[in-house]
């Protein structure tokens, strides 16, 4: 095998322990702040639990905030990935929001407690990082993206912005998620 060759495959392997270490880390840190909540989380439980050691932990990231936003951000962009999956740009408008909305209502049921969670952070005046922000934009456009082909298609006749419709769907989603949790069932019916 010639030397770049074989240069180049280590470095991959390198990168692929490197990428795996730290989805080890991220996968513990939600883990551990589940169970423990933010405030009495210990950096070593997590590297504990991910089979690193306390020190490895700082190394990807300076702070427990640092480790926790890597989280949220992991979080929304695995949403964002499963939102854009679950909508068909091909099928009707109200197909396209009625596979959102599904998808919506059941990561609030799954996930409701590290929802919670961010929303702890979020009130602590902890502020967002701008990659944070990019993720939160980039799912919310998916909403955005079904709006504008329902109104390009005439599906939707709407003289409100379109943040309150937005706003509408989602917060409608939100609250009938709290109710479904709330009453015991654990999917949508």
């Amino acid at each position: 095998m010639p030397a770049a060759r074989a240069d180049t495959r280590r470095a991959d392997t390198r990168r692929e322990r490197v990428e795996e270490k730290e989805r080890a880390i991220l996968s513990a840190a939600r883990a551990v702040f589940l169970k423990q909540g933010f405030e009495r989380a210990r950096i070593a439980e997590i590297a504990k639990r991910a089979g690193v050691a306390e020190g490895t932990i700082y190394i990807y990231y300076k702070t427990k905030n640092d480790l926790l936003q890597a989280v949220v951000l992991q979080f929304w962009d695995g949403i964002t990935e499963g939102a854009q999956k679950a909508v068909d740009p091909k099928a009707g408008t109200f197909s396209q929001l009625r596979a959102l909305a599904d998808h919506r209502l059941t990561l609030m049921i799954r996930d409701r407690e590290f929802i919670e969670l961010e929303v702890i952070l979020r009130n602590s005046g902890t502020e967002p990082i701008a990659s944070e922000r990019t993720t939160l934009k980039r799912y919310v456009a998916v909403f955005d993206a079904i709006f504008r082909r329902g109104l390009d298609r005439g599906d939707l006749v709407s003289n409100a912005p379109l943040w309150i419709a937005r706003d509408l769907f989602y917060g409608t989603l939100d609250y009938s998620s709290r109710t479904i949790v709330l009453r015991g069932a654990r999917r949508p019916t």
